[in-house]
């Protein structure tokens, strides 16, 4: 009858230890989702705080070029010309760039995960 007992408290306990190591995945899981969405927040408001800088930014270089160049539209036109071109070659370079993005993800994951 004593093994009886101990036959059931092992087996109590083995149901013990894996409720607690499912639960102990559960939140190695939660805090690694919890550490992503923190780092996701942060780059989302540095890139539209980065986007409006660079938006001023190029606002003053286009008064400053206008300035020198004794224009009140040119310096506007320069940095439109100078925006168009980025554009331009990240369209052409697409899969290039494409890929550039990809490997920079899989990096942030595989380091997160």
């Amino acid at each position: 009858m004593s093994d009886f007992l101990k036959i059931g408290e092992l087996k109590e306990n083995l149901v013990k230890l894996i409720e607690a190591k499912f639960e102990l995945t559960k939140l190695n899981v939660q805090d690694k989702i919890e550490s992503i969405a923190v780092k996701a927040a942060y780059a989302l408001i540095t890139f539209i705080l980065s986007i409006v800088v660079i938006i001023f930014l190029s606002i003053l270089i286009a008064i400053g070029l206008n300035h020198l160049i004794g224009s009140s539209w040119l310096g506007f036109l320069i940095m439109f010309g100078f925006y168009a071109i980025i554009l331009a070659i990240f369209i052409f370079a697409k899969d290039s760039v494409q890929n550039t993005i990809k490997r920079r993800v899989e990096e942030v994951v595989d380091e997160h995960l």
